[in-house]
């Protein structure tokens, strides 16, 4: 398996639960994108490459996965945690599918700084589905309906030279984009999806949901790049959900309004996006309101 890291405090849990699953595991490779001192569990199934620093997590992932001498690959990223069985439930659903090509991801527990855990994702990917339609339309009203986190990945290794991870060091979507090009490289790839929970997916503080800066006009520069031949409902959908999500978290008015005018004038959003989309706008203009009054009774105090 293979752990992408920038350091963390968290990295040594994560390699104690990559150690010790139930399934046999070969070897640890720990990509450091950092020049700091790991703290790491004594294990002769470690070894520790450097990719850094700065060298990202897709050239880390990918740098692990040239140097593994395994067959079978497990992401897991530093801050995130392995259920004892994950490997072993995984390999499992794969067991009778031959020599055919796959991806088996699983679910996992959603935690971040201030919220509950949620279990994501709702709905499981169909064995031969459009990745793109089944991570970016919204068939409800909040996210979480579709995912496929780093953490939970286990594939060939072969996969990762047909498309390296790195194939678009500088994408937004890491994993998205790698598996909708690996589908288009390898049309009978299938997918399996464990229903079951077995990874925790720390939401780290950088998050595009907890960004200050507006990085709206990337998602709009990714979807116009890789969406163009999805459906219009899955173009309409990602502009209203991705986009305007981080234009909410800069909050900008003015680029969520852009994400919504992109969303209908180049897809067709359904009836959830469009609903979030609103929720968001209205939410933002909110916050807007109640800056403008504290600044106001602050000019007040002062006079």
């Amino acid at each position: 398996m293979v752990i992408p890291t920038i350091g963390r405090a968290s990295l040594y849990e994560a390699v104690e639960s990559a150690l010790n699953q139930s399934a046999p595991v070969h070897e640890v490779v720990i990509a450091a994108d950092t020049v700091a001192t790991l703290n790491l569990p004594e294990d002769s199934r470690i070894r520790v490459i450097r990719t850094g620093p700065a060298s990202g997590s897709a050239n880390a992932r990918q740098r692990g996965v040239a140097e593994s001498t395994g067959e079978v690959i497990a992401l897991l990223d530093d801050d995130d945690l392995w259920h004892p069985f994950k490997l072993e439930r995984q390999l499992d659903e794969i067991a009778d599918l031959g020599d055919a090509l796959w991806v088996v991801t699983c679910r996992c527990a959603v935690r971040a700084r201030g919220r509950r855990e949620r279990i994501w994702p709702r709905n499981t990917i169909g064995e031969h589905q459009s990745v793109a339609e089944y991570l970016f339309r919204l068939d409800g009203f909040t996210m979480g309906g579709g995912m496929m986190q780093s953490s939970t990945l286990c594939f060939p290794r072969s996969l990762a030279a047909t498309v390296p991870l790195n194939f678009a060091p500088d994408s937004i979507h890491d994993e998205p984009g790698w598996l909708m090009s690996l589908q288009d490289h390898v049309p009978d790839l299938t997918f399996r999806h464990v229903p079951e929970c077995f990874s925790i997916y720390n939401i780290s503080d950088d998050s595009v949901s907890n960004r200050n800066d507006d990085v709206s006009e990337d998602y709009i520069a990714w979807g116009r790049r890789n969406l163009t031949r999805s459906s219009a409902r899955v173009r309409g959908d990602y502009y209203l959900f991705s986009a305007v999500t981080a234009a909410a978290s800069a909050r900008s008015l003015r680029s969520i309004r852009r994400a919504v005018r992109i969303g209908f004038t180049e897809g067709r959003p359904g009836a959830g996006a469009i609903v979030y989309a609103a929720a968001q706008f209205s939410r933002t203009a909110v916050q807007h309101a109640m800056t403008s009054l504290s600044s106001g009774a602050e000019v007040s105090r002062a006079s």
